[in-house]
C-alpha cells in the first residue's frame, strides 16, 4: 500500500523566532498532525504502510526513496521494522487528538532555540517540556517527542514509531498513550540535521493537571 505523501515546497519549513504565533499551521506541521492522527484512527491498519520501509535497506543503510530525504544509518536496520509491525498489529484504534495552540507554542519555543545551538534532546539550558509549557503559562503535564533529519510528515510518524536505537520503544508508546486527547506541533531547520520536529501531547489543552477520575455511580 502507497502512503499519500505531503510533499514540502521550497520555504514552508518553518524557523520559529522566540514570540513567533504558530496558530496558523504550516503545511508540513499540518501534514504530521494528520499522519498522527491517521495512525491512531488504526495503528494495525497502519502497518502496511510501514512495510513499505523493507525493501530500502541495505543492510542497516536505509536508502532514500525521496530527493528531499538523505540516507539515514540506522542501528538495528530492518529488525526495528519487523518488530514495529508485528506490535503494532495488535493494537486497536485510539481516540484522534486535537490541534492546541499552547502546546505548538512550547514545542516551537524548543525549535526556535535548537535551530540557533544546533543541538539536541529535550533540554535546553536546563529547561525540559514541562518547564517550557509552564512558561507559557499552562502545566507540566505533558508528553513530547522528537524528530531530526526527516523530511516528510510520514518519516516523521514512521521514525516515532520504529523507534530504532531506542531499547524501550519510549517514542512509540508516547504515541500509543490513550489518555492524550490533544497536540501541538512545531517543526523547523536545525543546523546539524537540516531539519527537525517536535509534539508536545498531553491529556489537557495546555498540560494543566488532567481531571480527577470519575466515581463510580
Amino acid at each position: 500500500m502507497t502512503k499519500p505523501r505531503f510533499l514540502l515546497a521550497a520555504g514552508l519549513l518553518l524557523s520559529f523566532g522566540a514570540t513567533v504565533t504558530v496558530a496558523a499551521q504550516s503545511r508540513f506541521e499540518e501534514g504530521v498532525f494528520a499522519e498522527l492522527n491517521r495512525f491512531r484512527s488504526d495503528p494495525a491498519a497502519y502497518t502496511e504502510y510501514l512495510r513499505d520501509y523493507r525493501p530500502r535497506f541495505e543492510g542497516k543503510l536505509l536508502v532514500s526513496d525521496d530527493d528531499s530525504e538523505i540516507d539515514i544509518m540506522t542501528r538495528e536496520g530492518v529488525v526495528a521494522v519487523d518488530e514495529a509491525i508485528r506490535e503494532l498489529s495488535r493494537e486497536r484504534p485510539l481516540p484522534t487528538l486535537e490541534w492546541s495552540d499552547a502546546l505548538a507554542h512550547a514545542a516551537a519555543d524548543h525549535v526556535a532555540a535548537q535551530s540557533r545551538s544546533g543541538a539536541v534532546g529535550h533540554y535546553t539550558k536546563g529547561r525540559g517540556p514541562g518547564e517550557r509549557m509552564k512558561a507559557r503559562g499552562g502545566g507540566p503535564y505533558v508528553n513530547e517527542v522528537i524528530t531530526y533529519g526527516h523530511h516528510t510528515p510520514e518519516g516523521v510518524v514512521d521514525q516515532l514509531l520504529i523507534d530504532d536505537g531506542v531499547p524501550d520503544r519510549g517514542h512509540r508508546f508516547s504515541l500509543l498513550r490513550p489518555t492524550h486527547r490533544y497536540a501541538g506541533v512545531a517543526c523547523g531547520n536545525h543546523p546539524v540535521h537540516r531539519t527537525m520536529c517536535v509534539i508536545l501531547m498531553s491529556q489537557t489543552r495546555d498540560g494543566s493537571p488532567p481531571p480527577p477520575p470519575k466515581r463510580p455511580d
